[in-house]
């Protein structure tokens, strides 16, 4: 109703004032009567061209209805089934294929109007189609004549309606680069369309997430007095090595976009390890992915090792990762390159091997053979 009420009165003006003549846009003339039906013939069309065509049309059709359909259900606080919005999206291009019609996909701009008005269900849907349809059949002629800027302004008046100041505020606070992100995408979507907007937003997205996974940092762990577990020796003064074994955990996955810069880190480490160093434990807890090039970075890595007398060991390796380095020839089975439940097991393992560099306790809490307390597992 709203959108009649401020329709109405601009008709009224352009028949009046004779727009047209005056060089305004209008809608011009629209078709009369409904669509018949018939069966599309594709019989000596090129078949290649139109399934390319087809499946091109299907991607950006389908990415831009779900991207709408998911956008306005936030808003309208309804859940959205990506499977059901295919089915209504394919019913709906098969009904438009026998009319003749163009490829169907949800529209963001007439999702808006209709909830500016108060549209919530698919009533709201049926009864634009029902007014379309008397429309065609009885006032074709009347319609033509409304002035194209009139819908600009009911389109961009919906636009500025979806912008959430709020939810945008609420970013900024959380993460001023993902408002960044925000800000491309609305800036893409006004200047080139919503399903351009997100694309342009999806590719800065992927370069900051490739970038961040290019360089993963590789830090070494120790103990802190007193307490369980290893913490990163550059996050507290306290934190201390542990003698003879070097901990280091690489944050992120192993990969040919990021192996050389985990090597670097990975040689620096080891360039820095004290003579009396015996073991390196890879903590891999963070390491999701690894591949040939990655592998290919850890042999030559252990082989390195093996000519300064050190073992290279991992610990926490998830079981897909596990599966690749075993293939790879980085198993632990024959004992040359040990892999560990968890970064414990390693400690004590290794203290086990070596009681000259940490000496065994054999009541745990009271001071070990060089008169120092024993840390309970810290």
């Amino acid at each position: 109703p709203p959108v009649a009420r401020s329709i109405e009165p601009v008709r009224a003006l352009s028949a009046a004032f004779d727009f047209e003549g005056l060089g305004i846009r209008i809608v011009g003339d629209l078709p009369a009567g409904l669509p018949t039906v018939e069966f599309p013939w594709i019989w000596g069309l090129p078949i290649g061209d139109l399934i390319l065509g087809s499946a091109a049309v299907f991607v950006v059709s389908f990415g831009a209805g779900i991207i709408t359909a998911r956008s306005f259900g936030e808003r309208t606080g309804e859940t959205v089934n990506a499977n059901a919005e295919l089915t209504g999206f394919g019913a709906a291009n098969i009904a438009s294929g026998f009319l003749g019609g163009f490829p169907v996909t949800s529209s963001d701009s007439r999702t808006a109007v209709n909830l500016s008005v108060g549209g919530r269900s698919q009533v709201a849907a049926l009864t634009a189609a029902v007014v379309l349809s008397v429309t065609m059949l009885f006032f074709s002629d009347i319609m033509r004549i409304l002035p194209i800027p009139a819908l600009g302004a009911i389109l961009i008046s919906a636009a500025l309606s979806v912008i959430d100041p709020t939810t945008l505020k609420q970013i900024w606070k959380i993460s001023k680069i993902e408002f960044g992100f925000a800000l491309i995408a609305l800036m893409g979507a006004v200047s080139f369309g919503v399903l351009q907007g997100v694309v342009i937003a999806i590719i800065a997205t992927f370069i900051y997430v490739t970038l961040n996974a290019m360089q993963p940092r590789v830090v070494l762990l120790g103990r802190l007095p007193g307490r369980k577990g290893f913490y990163k020796l550059h996050r507290s003064a306290e934190a201390t090595p542990i003698k003879g074994l070097a901990i280091c955990f690489i944050q992120g996955s192993v990969l040919f976009v990021n192996s050389d810069h985990v090597k670097a880190q990975l040689d620096g480490i080891i360039g820095s390890c004290p003579p009396d160093c015996r073991w390196l434990v890879i903590d891999a807890s963070a390491i999701t992915q690894i591949d040939t090039t990655g592998i290919d970075m850890l042999l030559g890595i252990r082989d390195r090792l093996q000519r300064h007398g050190i073992v290279l060991a991992f610990a926490e390796v998830q079981s897909n990762v596990a599966a690749i380095l075993k293939r790879a020839g980085l198993s632990g089975d024959d004992g040359s390159t040990p892999f560990f439940d968890d970064v414990e097991d390693a400690f004590h393992a290794f203290r086990a091997a070596h009681p000259d560099l940490i000496p065994l306790v054999e009541v745990e809490g009271r001071p070990d053979a060089s008169g120092t307390p024993k840390e309970e597992n810290s």
